[in-house]
């Protein structure tokens, strides 16, 4: 995806309004309650989500592959901004609805009237297909040299290495496969509309906030980076569009964070450690 960097431009003095998607999720809540304390007064955020009984103003309960009764909602609340991050994981049972909501839905969201940022949820697991090969299998295997290996560790990025999605299991495939359409429908629409669509690769998010034990701690993400990184999106011109990788700091960390540091000023204030 071409990345537009023109200067910063002076942010608008009317209030926004800011849509999350999967609002239920943990990601949803965390910037919910993040923008809220933040922001309250320069966007009004708004929830949504399949779910019922959220306890939190101007929440609306929809499917996204409800395109009608989503659009309605959209053009009726004037949103400008959409954080999209509803999505059916890869551990759910019906592999068709998988792709469906995540890529159907996703294509509602794209094409959402009035709306002219969004910031779209993808994830890291579209380059774990890169963990079945050296030096990154040595990396998942836990048999990674630091001392021979940690110099010479290229990092993905996302100019040189292309979507290579997770094998796991058929879940994880599919569900790496739809993020991946999905950054590819990001790229044609920017190409063939005024919108901004900035696909984000989410790294690991958990509720502990802890980057455990395991190699996944190399692709950990906390919810401190988690927010500034969206805080500097929101505070960027609203005419960049492109993927971008986002984790923390971490240890043995192999995908390059370079484009989010030079588009969005962005840099990790944690990470873990070496073990």
């Amino acid at each position: 995806m071409e990345i537009n960097n023109n200067n910063k431009l002076e942010s608008s003095s009317y209030q926004q309004r800011i849509l999350i998607t999967g609002i239920s999720g943990l990601i949803g809540n965390i910037l919910f309650n993040y923008l809220m304390k933040k922001y309250s007064t320069k966007y009004e955020i708004f929830g949504l989500d399949q779910h019922l009984n959220m306890s939190i103003d101007k929440f609306f309960q929809c499917d996204v592959t409800d395109r009608i009764k989503l659009h309605k909602i959209i053009e009726e609340q004037k949103i400008n901004i959409i954080i999209h991050l509803a999505a059916q994981l890869e551990n759910y049972p019906d592999i068709e609805m998988i792709s469906h909501v995540n890529i159907d839905g996703t294509k509602n969201i794209f094409e959402a009237p009035g709306v002219h940022h969004i910031i779209y949820a993808s994830t890291i697991r579209t380059v774990f297909g890169y963990l079945n090969y050296e030096p990154y299998l040595s990396i998942r295997k836990e048999t990674f040299d630091d001392i021979t290996m940690l110099k010479n560790l290229q990092k993905l990025t996302i100019s040189n290495n292309p979507p290579l999605p997770d094998t796991q299991t058929s879940g994880h495939e599919v569900y790496s496969q739809s993020k991946i359409i999905g950054e590819q429908m990001a790229i044609d629409i920017v190409k063939n509309s005024s919108k901004s669509i900035i696909c984000v690769r989410f790294g690991w998010v958990n509720i502990d906030n802890q980057p455990g034990n395991t190699w996944s701690r190399t692709v950990w993400l906390s919810h401190r980076d988690l927010c500034l990184f969206i805080d500097k999106v929101l505070q960027a011109p609203d005419n960049i569009s492109g993927i971008y990788f986002l984790t923390s700091n971490n240890h043995r960390r192999w995908v390059d964070l370079d484009d989010a540091k030079r588009d969005f000023d962005f840099v990790p204030q944690d990470g873990a450690e070496k073990l």
